[in-house]
């Protein structure tokens, strides 16, 4: 999946971007794999309200614990 494969509106990119940035403060380089392959920017795009429901650090958290598990095997 590639960035230029969504449309979100601008909160959507701030909320986006702000979880980004504290995934680099976890998983530096590997943040935006992380990001990419956890399946949050689609579920963004599908289903806003459900997404903006839960604060940044709750999906801070649920990318890392994916993405822990999906390197561990």
């Amino acid at each position: 999946m590639k960035w230029n494969e969504y449309t979100f509106n601008e909160l959507d990119l701030e909320l986006v971007f702000s979880i980004r940035d504290e995934l680099k403060k976890v998983l530096g380089e590997k943040a935006d794999e992380a990001l990419m392959t956890s399946g949050f920017l689609h579920r963004l795009q599908e289903d806003p309200l459900y997404v903006h429901h839960f604060d940044e650090d709750y999906w801070v958290s649920h990318i890392i614990k994916r993405f822990q598990k999906s390197i561990a095997g």
